[in-house]
């Protein structure tokens, strides 16, 4: 069979092939303007051809001076005549990032050309790799929060087994959750300067359209958790198990108090463990995996409470997980753990 050259195409033939194309394709004639963009690149750039027919490239794409690899990269090209290697530099416009693969091929005559001689022109082949660096990004950043979680919980249970066991000092529940928000407040901080996580990542921005769903959801949740922990009450009351020798306790100053350790204690359980667990864990049942591992990481950090706080803790978490990974915010979550978590604790600790 026959052979067909490229060169034989007609120029309709070839920007049929360059717009069918998923890399972008831009050229540039010998006075630095822009003459050609198939529909990848002007998706890439965000732009049309039509709106910089009178820029040159440098106008159009070299002013922000924080794209210094990419300025560096192009002025090399235009000014000397440079043929630059294939390579990834790191692209930002309107406050967006990009990571694109550049490929520049200089437009000239058969010879070598050099750096006396006028720009000739030249074509560019941009890949956008931004989504495959921000993926390997956040691999990187939990992975990072993960082993810092992992180091807290080790010291908080250290801390706990030397008190408890060694020095045997009688220590209240306040000193067990204050632990807990020392833990969760560093975390915080090291999401907050050293990973490149948004706080939306982490669920405390929620969606605006989600909002009203997601209370009226969250209310009914807990009116019925709240409904079975007081029927339960009455049950085993009735039956004469006595958990706690009073029916219920607890303080408004208790109430307050704990509104803010559920907001605490749902940013590091939903915000950092599931968060990251879930993200590290690139198997079938994703999502089912993550709410199971975090509840047991979550529960491990109530062992100071005594095995039937932490059984409980278990189960409300469990709840709490799925709740989270269906509204993709804290708010829910920590409203939920504030009203059956401190009614439980009234009722049967």
């Amino acid at each position: 069979m026959e052979t067909r050259n490229l060169s034989t195409f007609s120029a309709r033939q070839n920007e049929r092939i360059f717009e069918n194309m998923s890399d972008g394709i831009m050229a540039i004639n010998q006075n630095g303007q822009i003459t050609y963009m198939n529909s990848a690149c002007e998706q890439i750039f965000d732009t049309s051809l039509a709106n910089l027919r009178q820029k040159s490239f440098e106008d159009a794409f070299l002013g922000n001076k924080k794209n210094k690899a990419f300025n560096k990269l192009f002025l090399a090209s235009l000014r000397k005549n440079v043929i630059p290697e294939k390579t990834t530099v790191k692209y930002e416009q309107d406050a967006k990032i990009q990571y694109l693969s550049v490929d520049i091929s200089l437009i000239h005559e058969e010879g070598e050309i050099n750096e006396e001689q006028d720009f000739p022109g030249m074509v560019v082949l941009f890949d956008d790799l931004t989504s495959k660096y921000q993926l390997k990004q956040h691999e990187h950043d939990f992975a990072y929060i993960f082993a810092g979680l992992i180091f807290c919980i080790s010291i908080y249970l250290s801390i706990w087994s030397l008190l408890r066991f060694t020095l045997k000092l009688p220590l209240k529940t306040p000193f067990y959750t204050m632990m807990i928000e020392v833990m969760a407040f560093i975390l915080f901080l090291e999401i907050i300067f050293l990973t490149s996580l948004s706080l939306k990542d982490i669920g405390l921005i929620p969606k605006i359209s989600r909002i009203k769903k997601n209370l009226i959801e969250t209310f009914f949740i807990a009116l019925t958790g709240c409904a079975v922990l007081l029927l339960s009450k009455v049950i085993f009351t009735l039956m004469g198990i006595q958990i706690k020798s009073y029916f219920i306790g607890g303080s408004p100053e208790g109430a307050y108090t704990y509104l803010f350790t559920a907001f605490i204690q749902e940013f590091l359980a939903r915000g950092v463990i599931q968060t990251s667990v879930k993200s590290l864990m690139q198997v079938k049942y994703q999502k089912q995996f993550g709410v199971l591992l975090t509840s047991l990481l979550f529960s491990l950090m109530h062992l100071p409470f005594g095995f039937i706080f932490m059984i409980g803790a278990f189960f409300l978490s469990i709840v709490l997980g799925y709740l989270f990974e269906r509204q993709k915010d804290l708010w829910g979550c920590a409203f939920l753990h504030w009203s059956c978590g401190y009614l439980a604790m009234c009722l049967y600790f």
